[in-house]
């Protein structure tokens, strides 16, 4: 049985998740807006991994007999002033969720949950890298600047990401 403390942040954690992927496709379809459907793909993969994390804590939660209360989830941003500022804005969106699961971690450390700890490492080893390639977008995005003609071929190219949700997806630019 969970500890109460931990139920409730396991709760708050899924709705974190689900709030990035709803974030994640008001970003794809600004992205369908602007005729960049290679950076609105590349942005519905993103949800899709952001609702396969939050099914994670979902079953995981089921499983050690908590209860999972969903939550509201807030209207996402839906204009931005540039390709630039969406990527930054997921970056944004990663590292607030990196914050969200140490916290988690850390409570499941001071009560001596090792149960949820456990489960926990995919998703602090999964941070490390959705960070990490979030990063490199952001900069292979600002050295592009005004160059329609790099911007258009980086579209291109994150527009070919695959989705293997077993932890494994193409992300690199």
């Amino acid at each position: 049985m969970l500890d109460p403390k931990v139920e409730a942040a396991i709760n708050d954690q899924i709705n974190h998740e689900l709030a990035s992927a709803y974030y994640y496709l008001a970003m794809s379809a600004y992205f369908e807006s602007q005729n960049l459907s290679g950076f609105a793909h590349w942005m519905l993969i993103q949800r899709a991994e952001e609702l396969e994390h939050a099914m994670r804590l979902f079953r995981y939660q089921l499983d050690r007999g908590g209860r999972v209360q969903l939550k509201a989830v807030d209207q996402p941003q839906a204009e931005f002033d540039s390709v630039s500022a969406v990527f930054q804005r997921a970056l944004d969106l990663e590292q607030a969720n990196t914050t969200a699961i140490n916290n988690l971690y850390s409570l499941a450390l001071e009560l001596k949950d090792y149960a949820t700890q456990s489960h926990l490492k995919w998703f602090l080893d999964e941070q490390v890298e959705e960070e990490k390639i979030m990063d490199e977008t952001v900069s292979l995005i600002r050295m592009v600047g005004d160059d329609k003609g790099a911007l258009l071929l980086l579209n291109r190219q994150l527009g070919e990401r695959g989705l293997d949700l077993g932890g494994s997806s193409e992300k690199t630019a």
